[in-house]
């Protein structure tokens, strides 16, 4: 009975003290649990930082956490205690709601012990509704009870007045659906409401699909129509989603608007006023004559806290502002994410939102486009053209267009060559920007700055530049070379430098200057190692810099250097010798590369090769077969011949390798040293399935092998043929990403024309 009037009975009977989470011991955790209930709200967030960021740090789930979870289910469960809706969520988070398939040890016991709790059923009645949405979330964690959570969840769509609660319920009954039987038990509904709309889900994707085919065909929310939709889409093998469809159910959407919910129930909630003076909201239709669309300002709360989650619901805030419908954004990556690998489909979508005179739209719009862009392949040049178009006009336009032209750079950040249909546009309004330097924190205007200023940081080039430069685009030059002269230089200047290659060689005399005045001796200023990338990429032309970079302490990036220039980098032969003796492996394959391409020293570099290509080092033994790969060609035939040599690449070409490095760089020197494709392309078909990053080098090596690959065409042929980029991830990005898979898929290509 004490439990069920105090959620914390028994909180100090927990030996706390003896666990630990991400920062140590958990020995404050009661104290964090406490206040997770506090009539604060201030406490409240500062508590739920805590648990998020010690308790449960990135997902984790420790002893402590696990500990925790009787009594954050007594706080969900006790009707007067402020902050239940945000526990629930936390719960969510605990139990792995987003995917809970194949979890293992704490994990699986974290979510057993959560969604095992009779509580559930009865929170989807609760009087707050923000607590209803959040447990309708937290039922997709359900494995074993996966019936009974779909069951719950059917029988209660009908009786909900909520819209967002209503959307929570489809988009949970949808992922339950699309679970496989085994791990989701199947979703089962009402058995006496099956024929109707509201009525219940028998187990599996098919079932799931009819039930939300009802759910669309009956329901007037266009939130909720479209959360089925994008369930539909997710689930698959039904009747295709017409894009047309969704665009309608957004276009109803925007014109009437969604509620703002306010992150706290005691924080005021944001108030309508007249839209301002310089600019209207405009509408993804014509707006009606007799009325005035409103706008919000940001929502007023009474305490801040220096917290992540606070940082995050202030941005929250900040990101609604002047919004009608603040939760459409997340429903057009519902939408866009459900179609899947129907990129055309998703392109069409997203054009069409991007090319809406709304503002809201356009914003709403370019989130998922750059998800397009880095995890599927396509043809994007009309989506990033309107991409270029909302650069272009979002300037002069109030604080819209300050959103629209910021989201749109960030979208186009990052594609590389894919950007250059905007290039025109990000051009224009660059070179006409009269701010060429911009603190971090968003302009308040929309102009586009050359420079971000950092407060504890060195600057950055902008997005808006780095984007342009990906292109590579000549334009971009004498903007990077007015960042170039700055006093403080951006630290990632030479690199956006160094994509131009030959055609930065006007850029010489800056760089040059730049290696003699900025400061050589801070470790953390990695802007003279960048330096020497840059004029690596420029190749012989960056001769001239020679004199700067004699003298300067053996790096990377100075050997990088030397050898890309080549024969006239001789006065460094002596500098690449005595580093070519060093004892450290990676320091001396490189030095030894690049005295051969500086000296032609072909033997001093074997003899390096030698020296590390039987060894243990993993990383030295692919690093010395590299180099031997490149020097084949320009080894004596003896050399080349060499048995003792060759019967060594054989056996690490059989290797066993956990990621297929080693053996894909014996194979290339064994290929080259002999002409025989015979050993090497077994290992090609081999690292192409164990390690998707190895497809790059294989596919090069393809290509020289011509005809002699055919059997490997196939593999060719299917990377073509697939929808989503070689390296993407559903756990995170990488800037790169695009361009790598670019990078892939014309190698891919290069191969199959050479095997024609």
């Amino acid at each position: 009975m004490a439990d069920e009037l105090d959620p914390f009975a028994g909180l100090g009977e927990v030996r706390w003290s003896r666990m630990r989470h991400a920062y140590g011991s958990a020995g404050e955790v009661p104290e964090l649990l406490r206040g997770l209930a506090d009539p604060d709200p201030a406490v409240r967030e500062t508590a739920l930082d805590g648990m998020y960021g010690a308790v449960h740090h990135q997902g984790d789930v420790y002893p402590c956490t696990l500990a925790a979870i009787p009594f954050l289910l007594r706080i969900a469960a006790a009707p007067d205690l402020p902050g239940r809706a945000e526990v629930v969520e936390l719960l969510a988070s605990i139990a792995s709601a987003e995917d809970p398939t194949e979890l293992s040890g704490p994990y699986k016991k974290a979510n057993r012990a959560v969604t095992a709790y009779p509580l559930w059923e009865c929170l989807l009645g609760d009087p707050d509704p923000k607590v209803r949405e959040a447990v309708a979330g937290l039922l997709a964690a359900c494995v074993d009870g996966a019936r009974a959570a779909g069951t719950s969840l059917t029988g209660r769509l009908e009786g909900e007045d909520d819209p967002r609660v209503r959307a929570a319920i489809v988009r949970t009954v949808a992922a339950l659906g699309g679970r496989p039987s085994s791990a989701a038990g199947g979703v089962a509904g009402a058995q006496d409401s099956a024929e109707d709309a509201q009525g219940g889900v028998e187990g599996g994707v098919e079932d799931a699909r009819d039930w939300l085919g009802r759910v669309l065909a009956t329901e007037a929310e266009p939130q909720v129509r479209l959360v089925a939709l994008a369930g539909l889409s997710s689930l698959g093998g039904g009747p295709a989603v017409e894009v047309g469809e969704a665009l309608e159910l957004l276009t109803a959407l925007y014109e009437t608007g969604t509620p703002p919910v306010p992150p706290h129930a005691d924080v005021e909630t944001p108030t309508l006023v007249a839209p301002h003076a310089d600019f209207e909201t405009p509408t993804l239709v014509a707006p009606h004559a007799d009325f005035e669309t409103p706008t919000l300002v940001a929502p007023h709360a009474d305490f801040e806290t220096p917290t992540l989650v606070g940082a995050l619901r202030r941005a929250r805030a900040e990101r609604d502002v002047g919004r009608r419908a603040p939760q459409a954004g997340e429903l057009v990556h519902t939408v866009s994410k459900g179609l899947g690998d129907r990129v055309d489909d998703r392109v069409r979508l997203l054009t069409a939102l991007l090319r809406s005179p709304d503002w809201e739209c356009q914003v709403d719009a370019m989130g998922p486009a750059h998800v397009l862009f880095a995890n599927w392949r396509g043809d994007y040049a009309g989506l990033v053209s309107a991409l270029g178009e909302r650069v272009r006009d979002g300037c002069g336009r109030g604080r819209p267009g300050v959103v629209v032209v910021s989201r749109a750079v960030g979208a186009l950040d990052d594609l590389g060559e894919l950007a250059a249909p905007a290039a025109d546009a990000l051009a224009e309004v660059l070179a006409a920007t009269k701010r060429r330097v911009a603190d971090h924190t968003r302009p308040e205007d929309a102009e586009l700055p050359w420079i971000i200023e950092w407060p504890r940081d060195q600057p950055t080039v902008s997005p808006a530049l780095r984007a342009l430069s990906g292109t590579g685009d000549d334009r971009a030059l004498p903007m990077l070379a007015w960042a170039l002269e700055r006093e403080r230089m951006p630290r990632d200047m030479a690199q956006l430098v160094g994509g131009f290659g030959p055609r930065a060689a006007p850029l010489l005399p800056l760089l040059r200057g730049r290696l003699r005045d900025l400061p050589a001796d801070k470790p953390h200023d990695h802007r003279h190692e960048s330096i020497c990338w840059a004029l690596s990429r420029i190749g012989p032309g960056a001769a001239e810099a020679l004199p700067d970079l004699l003298g300067r302490p053996i790096t990377e990036g100075l050997l990088a250097a030397l050898g890309a220039i080549g024969p006239g980098a001789a006065a460094g032969a002596p500098i690449l010798r005595e580093a070519a003796a060093s004892p450290e492996p990676g320091q001396a394959i490189r030095a030894a590369k690049a005295l051969w391409l500086v000296t032609g020293d072909v033997g001093a570099a074997v003899a390096v090769v030698d020296r590390y290509l039987g060894g243990d080092d993993t990383y030295a033994v692919r690093a010395a077969a590299d180099l031997l790969g490149h020097l084949a060609p320009a080894m004596a035939e003896r050399e080349r011949a060499a048995k003792a040599r060759i019967a060594l690449l054989r056996r690490l070409a059989k290797r066993k390798d956990q990621y297929g490095w080693v053996p894909m760089a014996a194979a290339r020197a064994l290929y080259r040293l002999t002409g025989d494709p015979e050993v090497a392309l077994p290992v090609v078909r081999h690292v192409w399935e164990l390690n998707r990053h190895t497809r790059t080098e294989a596919a090069e090596l393809c290509a020289e092998f011509g005809r002699a690959a055919m059997e490997v065409r196939p593999r060719l042929e299917a990377e073509l043929r697939r929808a989503r980029r070689h390296n993407a991830s559903d756990d995170g990005y990488g800037s790169a990403q695009i361009v790598d898979d670019e990078k892939l898929l014309r190698r891919c290509r290069e191969a199959l024309d050479a095997m024609s």
